[in-house]
């Protein structure tokens, strides 16, 4: 199906909305994709496998959605990027069938659709359908919400000590994604992050360098697994990567990180 060329109304201020971990959780899903779109503006490399039967010329799109279940209320958050030499004139997104309006230009050069809505839109288990039109035809991929799981408490530690992080596994997960923030007295704070297909995470005591009190949270996401040589998974008139990530109050996790004398800062 060949598609009408047409200029896009595009605006130049990139959208701010969420707040907290939950603004935190977005941002690192979308913190993905723009490392991938870099790779992508320099060409195929050892880190990004592209697709034997791609077009020249066709875009590469990165999406992701999280959706997240807290004391606050639920929340679903949409980021999908597409990217082209030359940027594609039509870009019209929709995620199972729900389209998505709000479009800005984002940095490394490319289009970002978005969505912010305060309620779950997709349920656990639901496939999550993308597709991404541009002059170039129909990009599309699919993934499930995953599951709920539940995070086993991990007790305090001190400076010196090894973080032990133990979560159950959710359906539908291909991995985990552990975030976490130290806040420090003075007002100093030390983020730690870890991916992983397994169903625990081990911070040594090299990566724990602040003491305070610790936020963290574990998300359960279906997708291709970010790491050399991953392929993507989104196909048709572009190629890419498309995740949808989860996470709830169950969830998350808190403690303290002593000093080496076994008092808080």
């Amino acid at each position: 199906m060949r598609l009408s060329r047409q200029t896009i109304p595009v605006r130049l201020a990139a959208n701010s909305r969420g707040a907290g971990s939950r603004a935190g959780g977005a941002a690192a899903a979308f913190a993905g994709v723009v490392f991938l779109t870099v790779a992508f503006l320099a060409g195929c490399t050892d880190d990004i496998v592209c697709p034997i039967d791609v077009d020249e010329g066709d875009p590469f799109v990165g999406a992701s959605v999280l959706e997240t279940r807290l004391a606050g209320g639920d929340h679903a958050s949409v980021r999908v990027f597409c990217t082209s030499d030359p940027l594609p004139a039509i870009f019209v997104v929709s995620v199972s069938e729900r389209s998505i309006s709000e479009i800005s230009v984002a940095d490394p050069l490319g289009l970002v659709a978005t969505l912010e809505e305060d309620a779950i839109i997709w349920q656990n288990g639901q496939i999550c359908s993308l597709k991404v039109t541009t002059e170039w035809g129909f990009a599309t991929a699919g993934e499930p919400v995953p599951g709920p799981f539940g995070v086993t408490q991990p007790a305090g530690v001190s400076l010196g000590d090894t973080l032990f992080v133990g979560w159950l596994s959710a359906e539908d997960a291909d991995y985990y994604r552990v975030e976490c923030v130290i806040r420090g007295a003075r007002g100093d704070s030390l983020v730690l992050s870890q991916t992983t297909t397994g169903t625990t995470a081990v911070f040594e005591p090299a990566d724990i360098t602040l003491a305070g009190e610790l936020g963290g949270k574990v998300l359960a996401v279906a997708g291709p697994y970010p790491g050399s040589g991953t392929d993507g998974n989104v196909v048709g008139g572009g190629w890419g990567y498309f995740t949808v990530s989860y996470y709830d109050t169950l969830s998350l996790f808190e403690l303290t990180v002593a000093d080496t004398a076994g008092i808080a800062l």
